[in-house]
């Protein structure tokens, strides 16, 4: 009898499953919703409310998944209990980024909302499970969840609870952004989900950062910025653990609608080993695996979003006016980011950044800073690109072998006594931007890590537009000479007239010196500075050396005197008064003393310590115009036709440039009609527009265009005066 009411019990289960009518104490989610929203289908389910710790399975399928075809469904995500806040939270040490925390905190970045709304009303409250799908393709989906406890997981299946009884109507787009609070006038929070599959490939949700993600924006002010709707765009890139810089207190552009987004684990903007936060044995290495772009990805999704003018944000913006700018770490990226998504950037402006990760250690005091994100060099753990890390983080190979690829305008700016960020690889980027003839100009100055530093040439990267040409220009005769980035930085332990010395193994902590620490043989032909700093003009150029020793050609050392900067007299005003009690102006004799202590500081460079590549050269384009009330020198973009002007400037690093004319080669990108085929051959036209009411032309012939249908034209005259000079380009 027993065994027969054990089958009858079997049977009663096995149809009561059949039926999709589980047992109660098997039910543990239910509420099971999906909406598709902005390319993105959002699925919600109440949690198991008795488990903790719990994992919920999410499965999907283009027919309705039962308890009977439950094997046919595909699993395509493990989501953790907790899923209504953001992932990124998970694996923030508050120890190490208290600020980051407070900061978070202070925006009430907690509970993920996926309505918009300006008070934060519709946060999903805790017990709320959240998987949100990025659609590759149009589609009818049915999808199903399971909850897992310590490893099991409990497949039945109920139509309408775990299971939707209707498709989701699926369809393919720009993934959107939701509004998550009003912080102020025109300043908003707003989150955005990334595509699940490229940061959980394993279809776990376990990324460092999690995929759910947070951004500040505002817009700007018309009344004291003087824009106007659509605005151009501004992603500003903070710099290592200065995320209090995410807060936006004021538009800055102050023209521009304002948007900043954070590096949670500081990853100088790029990404990171989806290995971490695994780490391997007693070690901050992670263990091999892909690294994977995935904060340049973050910056790239909502630049796009904005780009396609979305609805749920109040104000019109131009997607062809769209900038990235940063210093330091967030200067880095900006140099990354810019070069290589020319796609998305017109402009960006990199302030004393890092150029190549590929540097060694001796060259790169952050090498064992990144060896924790991206893998020891000796690895080089390849991208999710297909490319060894640290081949595809060499900004100047990148850049050279990218001929194909456009890039934002670059306006990159380091300083040569910056002890904070590498110089050793910074002209090799500019290097690598003319040979893959991308669009830049570059400044260098005596001038340490704090403050900010720009090209100081003419075109402001703020007002360049990504659908208008912009000419890549290289080898231009006015540019500054520096050779290499070599750079010694130390101080003298004596001078005579014409001699510096220094004690034997002082230099051990200097790029370019040799193992020893002594001088590098073979100096001579290098430039020599005394107390650099931004006031200093003069220099010394070096004769010859030994190991501990150096001879200038020419100038007295022992009488020089280096002029002071405010922030001098300020230390030695302190000084005085911190030994005196009170506060008075330094005597003559004093500032002289305090001068000649100062200049035991010394630079020696490959060139000038002050300068610029391309920075003396503009174009009149269509928001910086030569005449506007004219239209002769107007950019001329057309099936049959390419012209433009361009002229020489004065540049706020250099100065002017000491010629009439010089020479460069001319290389127009982006352009937007006049497009030859590789090998095609086309006619060339230099007009002298120093006088614009009657331009003459001084010179013409033909180029070919290359592989990728750029035409370069050498050495190309351009003058000061008037319109400058005016290259014509023509079918031949």
């Amino acid at each position: 009898m027993r065994c027969v009411i054990h089958v009858v019990l079997g049977l009663v289960l096995s149809a009561l499953a059949s039926l999709d009518v589980p047992v109660a104490a098997e039910q543990q989610v239910t509420g099971l919703r999906a909406v598709n929203r902005e390319g993105q289908t959002f699925l919600t389910w109440k949690e198991d409310g008795e488990s903790k710790g719990e994992w919920y399975r999410v499965y999907a399928s283009r027919q309705a998944i039962s308890t009977r075809n439950f094997d046919e469904a595909k699993l395509v995500a493990k989501i953790p209990e907790g899923s209504n806040r953001f992932g990124f939270l998970r694996n923030i040490d508050p120890k190490r980024s208290s600020r980051l925390c407070e900061i978070l905190q202070e925006k009430r970045c907690d509970a993920i909302q996926i309505e918009d709304y300006e008070d934060g009303r519709k946060q999903l409250s805790d017990g709320t499970g959240l998987f949100v799908h990025t659609v590759k393709e149009d589609a009818q989906t049915f999808y199903a969840v399971t909850v897992e406890r310590d490893g099991d997981e409990t497949r039945t299946i109920r139509v309408g609870e775990n299971s939707l009884a209707e498709p989701a109507h699926e369809t393919t787009g720009v993934p959107g952004a939701i509004l998550q609070r009003k912080l102020g006038d025109r300043h908003y929070l707003y989150a955005f989900f990334c595509d699940y599959e490229t940061w959980n490939p394993d279809g776990v949700d376990d990324n460092w950062d999690g995929y759910a993600h947070v951004f500040q924006i505002r817009a700007p002010d018309p009344e004291t910025s003087g824009s106007e709707e659509p605005y151009p765009i501004s992603f500003r890139l903070h710099a290592y653990s200065a995320w209090q810089d995410w807060n936006i207190r004021y538009c800055f552009p102050k023209t521009h609608v304002d948007v900043r987004l954070l590096d949670y684990h500081l990853t100088w903007w790029y990404g990171f080993s989806d290995a971490l936060p695994k780490k391997e044995d007693n070690s901050r290495i992670p263990p091999p695996d892909r690294i994977v772009n995935f904060t340049e990805q973050r910056l790239l999704q909502v630049a796009r979003w904005l780009g396609s003018s979305p609805k749920n944000f109040p104000y019109r913006v131009d997607p062809s006016r769209i900038s990235v700018m940063g210093g330091s770490m967030g200067g880095s990226g900006a140099n990354f980011v810019g070069v290589r998504n020319g796609d998305v950037f017109a402009g960006s402006s990199a302030s004393k950044g890092v150029t190549d990760w590929s540097l060694p250690p001796e060259d790169n005091t952050w090498a064992s800073n990144v060896t924790a994100i991206f893998g020891p060099q000796d690895r080089n753990d390849l991208t999710n690109e297909g490319v060894p890390v640290y081949d595809l983080l060499d900004l100047p190979k990148w850049a050279n072998t990218h001929r194909d690829r456009e890039s934002a305008y670059l306006d990159t700016a380091n300083g040569i006594i910056d002890l904070v960020i590498p110089f050793a690889s910074v002209p090799d980027l500019w290097k690598g931007l003319e040979a893959g003839k991308h669009p830049y100009a570059s400044g260098w100055d005596m001038v340490g890590h704090a403050s900010r530093l720009g090209s100081g040439g003419p075109m402001d990267y703020k007002l360049l537009r990504i659908d208008e040409m912009t000419p890549a220009i290289a080898n231009a005769s006015c540019n500054t000479p520096l050779r290499s980035g070599f750079r010694i930085y130390s101080k003298y332990a004596a001078v005579t007239e014409r001699t510096l010395s220094i004690q034997p193994g002082q230099l051990k902590d200097s790029e370019g010196v040799n193992v020893d620490g002594s001088f590098p043989p073979d100096l001579a032909g290098k430039t020599l500075v005394l107390a650099p700093s931004p006031l200093v003009t003069t220099t010394f150029t070096i004769a010859g050396n030994t190991a501990t020793e150096l001879t200038v050609c020419e100038g007295d050392l022992l009488e020089h005197l280096p002029p002071l900067t405010n922030w001098d007299r300020h230390v030695l005003g302190q000084q005085i008064k911190k030994d005196e009690g009170k506060e008075r102006e330094p005597t003559d004799a004093e500032l002289q003393a305090y001068a000649a202590e100062k200049k035991k500081r010394f630079l020696i460079c490959d060139g000038e310590p002050r300068g610029t590549w391309n920075g003396h050269l503009a174009w009149s384009s269509s928001l910086q115009n030569f005449d506007p009330q004219a239209t002769e020198d107007d950019i001329v973009d057309e099936p049959k036709r390419l012209a433009f002007c361009i002229r020489l400037q004065k540049n706020r690093l250099a100065g002017d440039c000491p010629e009439d004319t010089a020479t460069a080669d001319i290389t127009p990108r982006r352009c937007q009609q006049f497009r030859p085929r590789p090998g095609e051959v086309v006619r060339w036209e230099n007009w002298d527009c120093a006088n614009s009411t009657e331009p003459k032309k001084i010179a013409e012939g033909i180029a070919a265009a290359d592989d990728n249908g750029l035409v370069t034209i050498p050495q190309f005259v351009i003058g000061k005066t008037g319109w400058g000079n005016r290259l014509v380009l023509t079918p031949e």
